[in-house]
């Protein structure tokens, strides 16, 4: 009678730890670091570039992990990596990879040794857009 009497009370214990966790409101996904750089795209339907021709030595700026503006001498362009891409601090020099040593491909090509997902255009003042929004939304 008493190992029954035990076994019970485990059992209604046991449910009851169970019942807790399922009626325990669930977490929400945390907002992407990139969500308001992505609503910019989708909003202002930046079109998506297959080349950038680089004649010239590129400058870069960053808008956070995902994402830097780059420009040549006469056009701005926003390339979006494959995952977060974080800056190196310690003095090493990443070498790209590139199969055209004069464009910039999306896909295989790498920019300060990240993978380029995408390529996007941007309109004269679209980059200091961007990079404002950036700086607002980092850590």
């Amino acid at each position: 009678m008493r190992a029954a009497s035990l076994i019970r009370i485990w059992a209604l214990a046991a449910a009851a730890v169970v019942l807790a966790a399922c009626a325990a409101p669930e977490e929400r996904d945390p907002v992407r670091e990139d969500a308001p750089i992505r609503d910019f795209i989708d909003v202002n339907e930046l079109a998506e570039v297959r080349v950038i021709r680089t004649l010239d030595q590129l400058s870069s700026r960053e808008v956070n992990d995902y994402y830097v503006i780059v420009s040549t001498r006469r056009e701005d362009y926003l390339l979006e990596y494959f995952s977060r891409c974080l800056p190196n601090y310690d003095g090493r020099v990443e070498p790209d990879v590139r199969r055209d040593s004069r464009a910039l491909y999306p896909g295989a090509d790498t920019y300060r040794g990240c993978r380029i997902k995408t390529i996007y255009a941007l309109e004269p003042g679209q980059a200091d857009e961007l990079h404002e929004i950036g700086k607002a939304t980092s850590r």
